[in-house]
């Protein structure tokens, strides 16, 4: 049995859904980064310095403006004592575990059931 028209999604609106939901979460990662920072009394440059990174550079991170490299987050999340379930929203959680494109599966897997664990939390070390 083939699939309608209607139910078959074009490669490029795909890719473009995938983006707004990555620049989604992207800016959830901001909001929740600057929720903790204000919530410790911390300055943009006082995170900076103890995640070592430029405050100018997190600055336009935290506005959007910038991506954040992988090393970044962790030591962001070292400073302000943060675990991915902070980052974790449950739709994006359900996309993980339905999620069936090869390594991608396993990670997603993997991660959705590291965060929806009681276990002590890598990045909140």
């Amino acid at each position: 049995m083939s699939e309608s028209p209607a139910s078959v999604r074009p490669p490029g609106l795909i890719r473009k859904q995938q983006a707004i939901r990555q620049v989604e979460h992207s800016k959830l990662i901001a909001v929740r980064i600057e929720e903790a920072r204000s919530e410790r009394g911390m300055s943009v440059a006082e995170l900076g310095r103890r995640s070592m990174i430029d405050r100018k550079r997190l600055w336009y991170i935290l506005d959007g403006q910038r991506q954040m490299r992988a090393d970044e987050f962790v030591r962001v999340c070292a400073v302000l004592n943060l675990g991915l379930r902070t980052f974790l929203t449950p739709a994006i959680a359900d996309e993980m575990r339905r999620s069936r494109l090869g390594a991608g599966t396993l990670a997603g897997h993997t991660l959705a059931a590291a965060c929806s664990t009681r276990e002590e939390d890598p990045c909140a070390r």
